[in-house]
Order: C-alpha cells, then sequence, then structure tokens
C-alpha cells in the first residue's frame, strides 16, 4: 500500500471515530476554559532544565501546541512566518527549506546555522549536494508539547553549527492518563489531513502514546509546459511516531521514539521572472533570447499568472523518508544528582527531481528569433532546451541516502546548597552514506530533458553549437562522511539572591569527507562524445572552543517580576567540503562570531497583566561562508563556498503580551536587524580559472568560466534572507459565553517582513526583494456544549497578497532572473475530539 492509499484508508474511520466519540465526551467546557483563557506559561528546555521561558537569559519565541493549532503552523515554514528575525530559505519546496536566524543563513553545500532538534536530538544529516536534511521536514509539526526558537548562539550546550540559533521540537511525552484526540481538516487545493494520539498507561511503569499525522494537498503552481506533472508545490506525506516511557526503577526511567516520516510531492519549481535584454551578455544569444522567447510564449497562451510556472523535467519529485530512533535514559541518581543519555539512529532517504530555474528555452526560440553567432547553430527542435538548472533523478541511486547515528552523555547536578547548578557532557555523531547518491544535470548545452532520464547515453537529444567548449551532460555521484565530537561543561553560579553568574565552554572536532565522481558527456553537435570524468575527494577537519559568560540580575520589585541579563558568545559553524565544485576550490575553512548581547525579562499583574520582554545584540563574524556561483564544463551550472573577511549583524527584538479585558489577548514581536558585509569572500576570480582549467584541460573553458564568477554577497551588502525589520502583531478574544457553551474565540494575525536580500547587489534587478504583509485570521468554538469536541475555521494569507521570498541572481550570469513566490490564500476547517 502507498502513502496515498494509506492516507485514503485514514481519512474514512477517522470522521466515523470523530462523529462516535461526540457521544463519550469525558472534557468539561469548564476545563477547557481555564485550558484556555489567561496569560500562558510555556516551559522550555533552552538550558537543558525544564524551566519557565521567563526565567531563562536567552531570547526566546515559544509555542505551545495550542498556539501552534490556533495559529495553524503545520510546517517549518509557517513557524517562520509567526517568529520575526527566523526566516526561511525553500528554494526546493517547504519540504527541503532551512532556516535562517538573526541573519545567519545555511547556503547549499554548507552546514546549517540553525540546528534543528527534536526531543534532543539534532536533526540527522543529508548529502549537501542538495538541501536534504538538518531541518524540520514534514511531519514533525504535530502532537508537540512546545516549540522554542533559540536565538543566538547555542554552541555550549546545543554543539555542532548553531551559530544563529536553535529550533528545539519538544514532542508530547506518555504520560499516567488515557487521553487523546481525533483531529480532520479540509480546505483549498482539496486539502485534507487526519492528526491523531493515543496515550496509554500499560501499567504503572509503562506508558505508550501513538500518533499519525497524513496530509494531501493539491499544488498552487501550474505547470504549463505539458510534461510532468500540471500542479507543483502539493502536499503528501504521513508521519508515525511511536512514545514508550519505561519506569525502570523508581530512579530510572527509559524513553524510547520512534518516528517515521514518508513525503512524496511534484516538488517546486521557481518562476521565470525577467530577461536581461542586452547583447553583450555571455549567454545573450542563448538564454537572454530563450528567455525572451519563453514569457512570449506564455504570454500567447495567457500563463500570466503569479503561480502559473514552466517545468520541463518529465520525473519532477521531491520524496523523503526518514526513520528515526531515539532513547533517552534518565538516572536520578539522589535529589542533587542526575545522569542522562541519549543515543539515537536515524536514516534519510531523499529523491529529487526539479527544474530549478522553472526556464524552457527552446531550441527553436533562438533559430527564430536572433541568430548564434557561433557556429554550428542549432537545428531548431522545439523538444530540445538550452538547460541552466536541471536536477534529474537517476534510475540507479537516491539523491541523497545517509544514516546518522548520535550519542550523548550528560550529567548535571546542584551544589552548595543549590547554589550552584552545573551539567558536563560528552557528545558524538557520526553520519554515514549507504553508497554513492547523485543526479543527472545538464548545463549550457540543447537537450530534451526527458530523454536524459535513461542512463544510456545513446538515446539523449542533445544539441551543442560550442561543441563541448562549455556545455554538457553530467552524471554526477558522491558520497560525504561527518563525524563530530564534543565536550563540553556549563555552571551557574547564584553569587547573590538576586545574582547568577554563568560560565560555559565547549570543544569541538568536525571532520568532513568525502568521494565524488562527475562523468561528462559532451557533444560536438548532436553526437554525443565519450564520457571525461573528474574526481574529487577532499577532506577538512575543524577543531575550536566555543562559550559563553553570562551575568543575569532578577531585583526584587512588587510591582512585577523582572530580570536583566548580558552575556558574552563564542560561536563556530564547521569548514566543509563541496563536491559539487572543481578540485581546488571544492574546501573551505570555519566560520566565527563573537556575540554580546543584553535583554530584559519582565512579567507584570495589575491593572494590565503581561508580559514585556527586550533583547540588543551585536555580532561580530568572521569568516562567514558565503556562496559564489560559476560555470564550469566539468560541475556545470554550480557554486563554491568561500569564506568572508567580516560582517557585522547589530539587532534588536520585542516581544510583548497584554491582557487589557478579560477574554483579550494581544501579542506584538518585532526585529529589526542591521547587517553589514566589510570583506568579500576571498576566493578570486583567478582560483576559478584555474580550477577548471585544470580540471578540463581546456584553458578557454576555464577563462569563461571565470568571466560568469556570481558572489552571493558583495561588499557594503546586507546579509542574505536578513530582513530590516520584521513583525507579527495578533489579537485574540474569547466571547463572553456561558460555561456549558464551551469556549468561543476569534483570532487575527498581521505579519510584516521588511525587505530582504537574497543575491548580492548589482546582480539582478531583484537583488532586494520588496517587503510584504498578510493577514491571517482564525475562529475556533472549543469544548462544544460541554464536550469534547473542537471546531476550528482558519485562512492564511487571507487578502491573497502576492510576494517574492527568493531570487536566483542569475541575470547577469545567465541573461535571465528566476524567483520563488509565497503562498497564496488558504482558508480550510477543522474538527477535533479530545478525550
Amino acid at each position: 500500500m502507498d502513502i496515498t492509499q494509506l492516507r485514503n484508508s485514514l481519512l474514512q474511520p477517522a470522521i466515523f471515530v470523530s462523529g462516535t466519540l461526540l457521544l463519550h465526551s469525558s472534557v468539561t467546557a469548564e476545563e477547557t476554559q481555564k485550558a484556555r483563557t489567561g496569560l500562558e506559561e510555556v516551559v522550555v528546555t533552552a538550558q537543558r532544565r525544564s524551566e519557565s521561558a521567563q526565567d531563562v537569559p536567552i531570547s526566546i519565541t515559544a509555542f505551545s501546541q495550542d498556539q501552534l493549532s490556533r495559529s495553524n503552523v503545520t510546517n517549518a515554514s509557517d513557524l517562520a512566518t509567526y517568529t520575526p528575525s527566523l526566516s526561511m530559505n525553500s528554494t526546493l519546496g517547504n519540504e527541503n527549506a532551512t532556516f535562517s536566524l538573526r541573519g545567519f543563513n545555511q547556503t547549499i553545500r554548507t552546514a546549517p546555522t540553525v540546528a534543528t532538534y527534536f526531543a534532543e536530538v539534532v536533526a540527522p544529516r543529508g548529502a549537501i549536494a542538495q538541501p536534504s536534511g538538518d531541518g524540520a521536514g514534514p511531519g514533525y509539526f504535530f502532537d508537540l508539547a512546545n516549540v522554542q526558537v533559540l536565538k543566538g548562539p547555542q554552541g555550549t550546550l546545543f554543539g555542532r553549527n548553531s551559530t544563529g540559533g536553535a529550533v528545539l521540537l519538544v514532542p508530547n511525552k506518555p504520560s499516567d492518563e488515557l487521553e487523546g484526540f481525533v483531529q480532520i481538516a479540509t480546505g483549498d487545493y482539496s486539502e485534507r489531513q487526519v492528526q491523531l494520539a493515543l496515550n496509554v498507561p500499560l501499567s504503572d511503569s509503562i506508558k505508550i502514546r501513538v500518533g499519525i499525522d497524513t496530509k494531501d494537498r493539491d499544488g498552487y503552481f501550474n505547470n504549463f509546459s505539458g510534461i510532468g506533472p500540471d500542479d507543483m508545490g502539493n502536499v503528501g506525506y504521513t508521519a508515525v511516531r511511536l512514545g514508550l516511557v519505561w519506569d525502570i526503577t523508581d530512579s530510572v526511567e527509559n524513553y524510547t521514539i520512534l518516528n517515521f516520516v514518508d513525503s512524496e510531492t511534484n516538488g517546486y519549481t521557481q518562476r521565470l521572472a525577467v530577461c536581461n535584454p542586452d547583447p553583450s551578455a555571455i549567454f545573450y544569444s542563448t538564454a537572454g533570447v530563450g528567455c525572451q522567447g519563453q514569457l512570449d510564449e506564455e504570454a500567447a497562451r495567457g500563463q500570466t499568472g503569479f503561480y502559473d510556472v514552466t517545468s520541463s523535467v518529465k520525473t519532477a519529485i521531491s520524496v523523503i523518508k526518514e526513520e528515526r530512533l531515539i532513547n533517552t535514559t534518565v538516572w536520578s541518581i539522589n535529589d542533587s544528582l542526575t545522569f542522562t543519555n541519549i543515543l539515537a539512529y536515524a536514516h534519510l532517504e531523499t529523491l529529487n527531481g526539479a527544474n530549478v530555474f522553472g526556464t524552457y528555452f527552446r531550441e527553436s526560440y533562438t533559430t527564430a528569433g536572433v541568430a548564434i553567432p557561433l557556429p554550428g547553430a542549432p537545428a531548431g527542435d522545439p523538444s530540445r532546451e538550452f538547460a541552466t538548472g536541471t536536477s534529474i533523478v537517476r534510475p540507479d541511486i537516491p539523491t541523497a541516502s545517509q544514516a546518522t547515528m548520535v550519542e550523548e552523555m550528560r550529567i548535571q547536578g546542584s551544589s552548595l546548597s543549590e547554589r550552584l547548578f552545573w551539567q558536563a557532557g560528552l557528545y558524538y555523531e557520526n553520519s554515514q552514506p549507504d553508497g554513492f547518491s547523485g543526479n543527472t544535470a545538464a548545463g549550457l548545452i540543447y537537450c530534451d530533458i526527458r530523454t536524459l532520464e535513461s542512463l544510456d547515453s545513446s538515446t539523449w537529444n542533445c544539441n551543442d553549437p560550442l561543441n563541448g567548449t562549455l556545455g554538457g551532460v553530467l552524471v554526477n555521484e558522491s558520497k560525504y562522511e561527518f563525524i563530530s565530537k564534543a565536550v563540553y561543561s556549563q555552571a551557574s553560579y547564584d553569587i547573590l539572591d538576586t545574582l547568577t553568574l554563568t560560565l560555559g565552554a565547549r570543544f569541538t572536532e568536525d571532520e568532513s569527507s568525502g568521494e565524488g565522481h562527475k562523468k561528462r558527456y559532451a557533444f560536438t553537435g548532436t553526437v554525443v562524445q565519450a564520457p571525461v570524468t573528474s574526481s574529487n575527494s577532499p577532506t577538512v577537519i575543524s577543531r575550536e572552543p566555543t562559550g559563553v559568560v553570562e551575568l543575569n540580575y532578577k531585583p526584587e520589585l512588587d510591582v512585577m517580576d523582572a530580570m536583566v541579563y548580558a552575556k558574552y558568545v563564542k560561536g563556530y559553524r564547521q569548514g566543509g567540503i563541496n563536491l559539487s565544485a572543481d578540485p581546488g576550490i571544492d574546501t573551505f575553512e570555519p566560520e566565527y562570531i563573537s556575540t554580546y548581547e543584553i535583554g530584559a525579562k519582565t512579567s507584570f499583574e495589575g491593572l494590565i497583566p503581561g508580559r514585556l520582554n527586550i533583547a540588543y545584540f551585536d555580532n561580530e563574524l568572521t569568516d562567514a561562508q558565503a556562496q559564489v556561483g560559476y560555470l564550469s564544463p566539468t560541475s556545470g551550472t554550480t557554486t563554491t563556498i568561500a569564506n568572508i573577511g567580516k560582517a557585522t549583524v547589530k539587532g534588536f527584538e520585542l516581544e510583548a503580551t497584554l491582557a487589557p479585558t478579560d477574554g483579550l489577548l494581544l501579542n506584538l514581536s518585532y526585529s529589526k536587524l542591521d547587517t553589514e558585509v566589510l570583506e568579500q569572500a576571498s576566493i578570486d576570480k583567478q582560483a576559478v580559472v584555474d580550477a577548471v582549467t585544470a580540471a578540463s584541460g581546456n584553458p578557454v573553458s576555464g577563462q569563461v568560466s571565470g568571466e560568469t564568477l556570481t558572489p552571493a554577497e558583495n561588499v557594503g551588502d546586507e546579509m542574505r534572507f536578513a530582513a530590516d525589520s520584521a513583525w507579527v502583531a495578533s489579537a485574540r478574544y474569547t466571547l463572553p459565553t456561558p460555561a456549558n457553551w464551551g469556549l468561543l474565540e476569534v483570532g487575527a494575525t498581521y505579519v510584516y517582513t521588511g525587505e530582504m536580500r537574497t543575491p548580492a547587489s548589482g546582480t539582478t534587478p531583484n537583488d532586494k526583494l520588496d517587503d510584504y504583509s498578510i493577514m491571517n485570521l482564525n475562529a475556533g468554538w472549543y469544548g462544544v456544549l460541554g464536550s469534547g469536541v473542537d471546531v476550528t475555521i482558519y485562512g492564511t494569507n487571507i487578502r491573497n497578497e502576492e510576494y517574492i521570498t527568493f531570487s536566483s541572481g542569475t541575470y547577469n550570469q545567465l541573461s535571465f532572473d528566476s524567483v520563488n513566490t509565497g503562498l497564496p490564500r488558504m482558508v480550510g476547517a477543522s474538527l477535533k475530539y479530545n478525550f
């Protein structure tokens, strides 16, 4: 049974069960109302112990499951919408998105800047040739205790690659209560979703919790090419979670989680936006003319909608199969000493076929428009296109297949009459490939992309007017290995009853190694030549101490609870390898960050109860890892990673919650960022020329590659994905109704995202994205007439705002620019039974 059949088989019984359970409610309206009114306190584990978010000297945005449900947060991109200073890079779709926080972003082929944790274990790694792993994929945002966004470097307690921060997903743990829920939802684009959870105490010492989340939704992109799927940007996944708690003794608890995710969609493509009309541009006669030909054809057939795209990949697909086992043993040695051991295993496999830029530059456009001023002009086959950014699935191997093992031992306790809280630990992570992974790609050559899904080169329909000088078909395969080791310790000492000093240190060693083979098939006109294979096998080892010095003060005030803090944090992101680049420019060094931060957190009652939290930070970033694009006959349209000299990131964050009247709750979150690149990437044009010349054996190819060098940032630029300002304002009102009616609630959220840079300045007309705002609405009836039933309706982007979230930055390099678009308006409703 495939996943679509499984989802369909779950939907019908869920509707029956929901209707039946209406007759067997055990949840009173009074309990429901108590759970959903007032200022909700979220307990977080940002310091590896349970504390109120207001007591932790870290800038945190925390959401309970109820808050996530009210806001219809169902994936990582939704989380970023509701968290100022958190944004997403979703070039290959939401299921493959990665986080950016406070301007620190993960570019393709580097390690993340924001670590994502589920049940205290970091997300499994994927092969980094394409985005995979390292984030919160589909099926994780259900049956959670809370989600915590920790802002700023978290390298002492949370380890590797958290220079921007960390996102913690905390699942609901099995408890002593027999309880659970069933929820069904439906909405626009034929959305259907079923979620259920069941908690069963099998005995005094054994408790289990089972959860299932399955969702289908049609895509909002309309593909007019007639090739591959008609819609893209769809959703289709099933996630299954099993939690088991075994109280082995009164002092020893073992907690095991099994988590399975199976997602298959049509993937994602960008929308062709603008053409470079400059005839002196290096690829004007191919991509430039082809770009205008595509836009003219799209306009002629009425393909002018904001979500109308063109994808020429026959098997456009995004598959994620993930299995995780997490085993946590906690031994309470005595009242002041606890030992924790975490052993985890994860396996991640992905398959990705996509027309990344959404281009379909037919060969016939060029011959019908402007003659190519090169020998061997194309024959004008309309099925062939000038390929620029295609990833084609191989029939023999996946895009990524990686197994990751994590072992962490931690001991923590209190001393000196509980004035000192301390912890220390050891960390080990080993990520190994199952074998080679890869894809097929065509670059800077005319091909019928559909024919490249076969590995038999004699069936490929391609034509190269440059006779292999730059373009060709690449059959790629690679494998990556990652090993991370660390030792850490952190202690907090109450100097006074109101003053606490925290010191923490961590030493980390990261090793990245790999083996890559790129088999290049050049064409002389339409005749394929014997392949030429280039290989690389780099290794990079990074070692670095990191740490934190922090002072927090809690004054004794009658009017409010308050805490002010100041801290210095040193963070680090490992160096690495890039098998998609040519040998000689296929490694990069670590990046380092020094953060200075001051902040305050307050909670107050009185006439208008509420909370007010503020933070100011100043980051000094050195050797930052940045993407540099170039074209290569041995690597196609690719990137190398270079280390920028210096950059600064300064900013201010505010979170406020007020309850001015009974039933009314107001929230405001605000972020202001001031970022600047102070020094350019260390790689220069000659390094690319030399690397490509050596790899291809052709000095002409090296010179052409050097001319296409495109940095991701220029001196004076803002950091990528760092909106200059962003804020989220929401209001929730609970209607005054009799208690036995249940809880009637309406809410509205306004989200504003300011101007944001994605490519380097001057590389495209879309080098800085316009600001945009969206409005979300929701209404709910909780505990309907004293039952356990909740009914909710929601609308996201209710004004149907059309906005851009990413620009390819290929205007100067390839004579066109493509963009990612934000989600359209979506309206839906859900029915949930809690028991």
